[in-house]
């Protein structure tokens, strides 16, 4: 796997950390750096899974890497409203 691969997981998840957090308009117990963080380490979580399965590299490479890395973030932010108390 290339590194620039892994940055763009990683870029997409920050980005989606950061939108989660608008959309969802709750105040997070983490702040946006912390909503940028964890959506960046389920953009990489999400992306590294689908990457290992044959599933990613057969139906879209990279695409539709990026789109799990997406709803990868999405699901880590938006799971922290249930675990901690704004």
């Amino acid at each position: 796997m290339a590194l620039w691969v892994l940055l763009v997981w990683l870029f997409v998840g920050i980005i989606t950390g950061f939108i989660t957090r608008k959309i969802s308009k709750r105040v997070s117990a983490f702040g946006m750096i912390g909503d940028g963080i964890l959506g960046g380490a389920g953009g990489v979580l999400g992306g590294y899974l689908v990457a290992l399965t044959t599933i990613g590299s057969t139906l879209g490479g990279l695409i539709l890497t990026v789109a799990s890395a997406i709803a990868c973030a999405v699901l880590v932010v938006w799971s922290t409203k249930f675990i901690t108390k704004p």
